[in-house]
């Protein structure tokens, strides 16, 4: 399933206290685009019935059961990009880095993940 590196961890919690989303859990998706590609997206949430409850470093994370076999094996990393530019990373196990998205490349509004 799903994880976060500590650094991950580390930025999201600093961001949902930022964000006043303390008491929320990160929701964690994925979809293939009509290209074909794998965008991920997440932002603070509440538990939903249909939801797999994983814990990573601390953080909870809540992926739905549509999501979830494209997050199998995936590592979320927050590190320096380019020069004082900072991404979370989506990571799969098997592909040893398939693409990023999420919160870095803009993908979060208010109640997200922005650095």
């Amino acid at each position: 399933m799903i994880s976060l590196t500590k650094e991950a961890a580390d930025q999201v919690r600093a961001s949902a206290e930022q964000s006043g989303a303390g008491n929320m859990a990160l929701r964690i998706a994925a979809r293939v685009n009509q290209a074909g590609m794998m965008e991920f997206g997440m932002g603070f949430d509440d538990e939903r019935s249909n939801d797999a409850i994983v814990e990573s470093w601390g953080v909870t994370l809540l992926v739905n059961a549509e999501s979830a076999p494209m997050l199998d094996d995936v590592t979320i990393d927050f590190s320096e990009v380019n020069p004082g530019e900072h991404r979370f990373i989506f990571m799969k196990a098997s592909a040893q880095g398939c693409g990023s998205g999420g919160c870095g490349s803009g993908g979060c509004g208010s109640g997200g993940c922005g650095s």
